[in-house]
């Protein structure tokens, strides 16, 4: 999928309004798709990117936790953009090719039981199937204020992938990593 495949136009940083150009800074991550996809509207882009860092740091979820959450939404619900942008970043919050691979296949027997917990409970926000089991098992290993953030956190991966695939966004690289990469 090239960059011209995308249904709206992806806007560079000189078409932003002066006052959000530094979105568009390499350090912000403005320069992905998704986020000159939403370029368009430059106000809500700031909110949900502020929005979004909030949520990294909600509860205490390590990095790779959260990782791990972020990457069993994009399978869950099959987005490709967001899959192939964490998998990198699982990588560097130390998930290897063979806990990806098994994420991918939706099998977390492997992993230890907070780990399975958060993954159930994330995928489950993901698809409205969040039962009073995958709760309790979520705060059990966490605590109320992670489940929180956990699930605003799933939320907002799901409004992602829904943005993503709405708009119809190329992944950046051009080349998906696939569902198992290596």
């Amino acid at each position: 999928m090239s960059r011209d495949s995308a249904r709206v136009p992806l806007v560079t940083q000189d078409e932003l309004p002066e006052d959000y150009q530094y979105l568009f800074d390499e350090d912000v991550l403005g320069e992905l798709h998704l986020f000159q996809s939403m370029g368009h509207v430059p106000r809500a882009m700031q909110a949900y990117m502020r929005y979004g860092t909030a949520l990294w740091n909600a509860g205490d979820l390590t990095t790779r936790e959260r990782e791990l959450a972020i990457l069993a939404v994009a399978r869950t619900v099959r987005a490709r953009y967001e899959w192939h942008q964490h998998v990198e970043l699982g990588r560097e919050a130390g998930i290897t090719d063979s806990e990806l691979a098994a994420i991918a296949r939706d099998d977390d027997t492997d992993f230890p039981e907070r780990e399975q917990a958060i993954m159930r409970y994330a995928s489950a926000v993901a698809t409205g199937g969040v039962t009073d089991p995958l709760f309790r098992a979520a705060e059990e290993v966490t605590d109320t204020e992670t489940v929180v953030g956990l699930t605003m956190l799933a939320g907002h991966y799901l409004m992602t992938a829904r943005i993503l695939d709405s708009l119809s966004v190329p992944i950046d690289d051009e080349a998906f990593v696939g569902w198992s990469p290596t």
